[in-house]
């Protein structure tokens, strides 16, 4: 267990401009080993945004990324990046990057950058869940998970998962409401009413604890793209409970849309941090979700709003981004 495939991710690796990019500048990246046909989408953020902050001065940070997954992008295969300079005004910069793989646009991200300022501080509070050291580690969810369901999870997926075996996740999960690697936490998954009367699924509100394995760099930028990376890994898990799914069900396929990510302070990700992600809407086959991170001490860290596909394929195909 360690940092190393998240850290090779961010790795960039600068490439001479052309006439052909008319970019500020053109960086290449590989994504890391995932045990399904497409890439993680946290690399593909993480990426794009530590090409952007490669181009801007080290007077400012990011605090906000708005992006489109173009197209699903190959594992373990490099994609490139071009940056172009939208502006740089006395307190914020404005970066548009593009991701190419094979030629082709699988990712197109607008980043913008800040000075930083004081100003009061107004926040939403840290919830009341359990905390981290109560609740089992992705290992032991997975193990737990598999004696329960006996070979519903491909042992590849859960060496990936549990981080157990070369190239697992560097982040360690901790689920509040139980992890969806096999069968559902809450097995009931009975539709509740809303106070409008309309039937829903439920729980629509996860909570999922995330630390890094094993002690990041000092470099505060590092810790900054720790937070873009982490942040793809569970988000569409509140409408999978709520439709009482679990990602190794038969024939669930998943996929990021589009995503939002405002990073509001600036601090080590070397504890805990609570993610909580909430259902905002689900229809058409297409699942809105925004979250927030919250330090242990309770400051709100970022936040983060998605759009994912969920599609239920039939039994024979089974696929996550």
């Amino acid at each position: 267990m360690n940092t190393l495939p998240f850290l090779s991710a961010i790795e960039l690796t600068e490439l001479p401009g052309t006439a052909e990019t008319s970019s500020t500048a053109v960086f290449s990246a590989r994504t890391q080993h995932v045990p399904w046909p497409k890439s993680y989408g946290g690399d593909v953020l993480a990426q794009a945004a530590a090409a952007g902050i490669r181009t801007v001065g080290d007077d400012r940070s990011l605090h906000a990324m708005h992006s489109l997954f173009v197209a699903p992008a190959s594992v373990g295969e490099e994609i490139e990046y071009r940056v172009t300079s939208l502006r740089d005004g006395r307190s914020y910069s404005s970066r548009e990057v593009k991701g190419y793989q094979h030629g082709a646009v699988v990712v197109s991200s607008v980043l913008s950058f800040h000075v930083g300022e004081e100003s009061a501080t107004v926040a939403v509070p840290l919830p009341e869940v359990a905390q981290s050291e109560d609740l089992p580690s992705a290992a032991e969810a997975v193990e737990a998970l598999d004696r329960a369901n006996p070979g519903r999870i491909p042992a590849a997926a859960a060496a990936y998962w549990s981080a157990t075996g070369e190239g697992g996740r560097s982040f360690d999960l901790r689920h509040v409401e139980g992890a969806l690697y096999a069968s559902p936490a809450h097995p009931a998954h009975a539709s509740v009413e809303t106070p409008t009367g309309t039937p829903t699924g439920a729980p629509t509100v996860d909570h999922v604890w995330v630390r890094p394995f094993a002690p990041l760099p000092a470099d505060q930028i590092v810790h900054d793209l720790a937070l873009v990376h982490v942040c793809d890994y569970s988000i569409l898990e509140p409408v999978l409970r709520g439709q009482g799914r679990a990602w190794t069900d038969p024939g669930l396929t998943t996929a990021s849309l589009d995503h939002s990510f405002w990073l509001h302070e600036r601090v080590p990700f070397d504890d805990w941090v609570l993610y909580t992600q909430t259902v905002e809407s689900y229809g058409h086959g297409r699942a809105l979700v925004r979250g927030t991170m919250h330090s242990r001490d309770g400051r709100l860290l970022a936040s983060v709003a998605q759009q994912g596909m969920i599609r239920d394929r039939g039994p024979e195909r089974n696929e996550r981004s």
